[in-house]
């Protein structure tokens, strides 16, 4: 009868063994089929997502589409089909910052050339961002800057070396946004304003006071940080329309004679070649005249015969510059009202004239400066003045894609800058920022309907 009981005992526990062996394969198996459906679904995700991404580079490299086919385009960027999978139909939306105001996304991409370089700005520029006091902006100068010499609400590297974990910092011009929280007294607040979640939109938490973070003047409209007024990923192309190197008038190996340029013009740059007075700009040859003394001290007047409705084409085929790539240039057909104004030689009204103009100018003449001194916007004496600090064209794009599925509400969200300098576009940065949360409503799901794919 022992022996019966012990037996029993054995096998009962032999049956729990196996039962628990049992649940214990079956949750590893529900385990991974829910993972693997879940890394799936994220992948899907993100391959949606890249879709969005590919349909920008596709946009922005096309010539015939004005800055008004990427800035706001909701046919070719708002929730876009990519694919069904039978569960779940997968779509992408590119999105920017629209109206601050209403709160609503528009639906295109950022040209990175209608904003300041970062790089090349000054302290005045920096405290014009709301948010940035004299001290953050005389901290980041510091923190870039080349020297060792801090200013006196900056601090340069001797502070860095008192902190529990010293770190040295760059002392010149960085290449990553982020790069800025290294900097003494700076926050994720100084960067992207009150907008930390980079949705572009006024959440109720970003218009409370300092009830909840972020931190918010509760007046209504999205104070932006340093993302958007400046960049640290723009750079001009000195080429042609046709992406073809633009030729040195002042190279003096050049023969003149064997440029496409009407005799008339031809002597006067030869003129000025013998009185050894470079051309200081394409915009010194319009309307221009100069006097030599030739042989017999006869005085003889050379006129270059151009007119500012030839300044166009003289300024697609010729440059004073011999730079390949120039750095700091806003372009005058996308900027915004508030970056025209930081321009040496722009004014608030100059800059409403520029952005009314600029709207009613073909695709082609948009393509130039020129535009300005042909519609009689400014005079020669201006055009000197800007033409420096501008171009109008933009060779890099910030784009943001959110790749969804729906009904399910999975989603993935990128942002990339795209480069188009070269023969083929280049991403030059892409990230990942998903973990702060869905953008917007893409489709009447609540938010707590929409699941992150993490």
């Amino acid at each position: 009868m022992l022996k019966s009981g012990i037996a029993l005992v054995g096998v009962l526990i032999i049956i729990g063994l196996l039962s628990m062996i049992s649940l214990s394969l079956m949750y590893r198996i529900q385990a991974g089929s829910t993972s693997s459906a879940t890394t799936l679904s994220s992948e899907q995700a993100w391959a949606a997502a890249l879709s969005g991404l590919d349909r920008s580079i596709n946009i922005i490299t096309d010539p015939t589409r004005s800055s008004q086919g990427w800035i706001n385009n909701p046919t070719d960027f708002e929730q876009q089909l990519v694919y069904d999978d039978g569960i779940d139909k997968w779509y992408f939306s590119v999105f920017r910052q629209g109206n601050l105001e209403t709160g609503e996304v528009a639906f295109g991409v950022t040209d990175e050339a209608s904003k300041l370089p970062l790089n090349l700005t000054n302290i005045t520029q920096l405290i014009s961002i709301p948010g940035i006091t004299l001290p953050a902006a005389e901290s980041l100068a510091d923190f870039t800057d080349s020297d060792s010499i801090p200013r006196d609400n900056g601090a340069e590297q001797e502070v860095y070396d008192l902190l529990i974990t010293p770190y040295n910092i760059p002392n010149e011009p960085i290449s990553f946004l982020d790069e800025l929280l290294l900097a003494n007294g700076i926050s994720a607040y100084h960067l992207y304003g009150e907008d930390l979640n980079r949705n572009y939109k006024l959440d109720i938490n970003e218009n409370d006071g300092d009830l909840l973070l972020p931190p918010d003047d509760q007046d209504g409209s999205l104070a932006g940080g340093i993302n958007r007024y400046f960049t640290l990923n723009s750079r001009d192309w000195n080429v042609d329309l046709l992406n073809q190197p633009r030729i040195n008038i002042n190279n003096p190996n050049i023969d003149l004679g064997t440029l496409d340029l009407p005799q008339q013009t031809v002597l006067f740059l030869e003129a000025k070649r013998k009185l050894n007075e470079p051309i200081t700009s394409i915009i010194d040859i319009v309307e221009a005249s100069v006097t030599v003394t030739e042989a017999g001290n006869i005085k003889r007047d050379y006129e270059s015969g151009i007119k500012k409705e030839d300044l166009f084409n003289l300024m697609n085929l010729f440059t004073t510059d011999s730079r390949e790539f120039r750095t700091g240039l806003v372009n005058i057909n996308t900027a915004p009202a508030n970056i025209l104004v930081q321009i040496p030689g722009i004014d608030e009204n100059l800059a409403t004239t520029i952005i009314t103009t600029r709207n009613s100018i073909t695709i082609e003449k948009q393509s130039s400066l020129a535009w300005l001194l042909e519609t009689d916007i400014i005079d020669i004496e201006q055009f000197k003045e800007l033409e420096p600090f501008l171009t109008a064209r933009s060779f890099q794009f910030h784009v943001q894609v959110i790749g969804y599925g729906l009904p399910s509400g999975r989603y993935r969200t990128i942002e990339a800058i795209v480069d188009l300098i070269g023969t083929a576009p280049k991403i030059i940065y892409l990230r990942d920022l998903t973990k702060l949360g869905i953008p917007y409503h893409f489709t009447p799901l609540l938010v707590s309907d929409t699941t992150d794919n993490e």
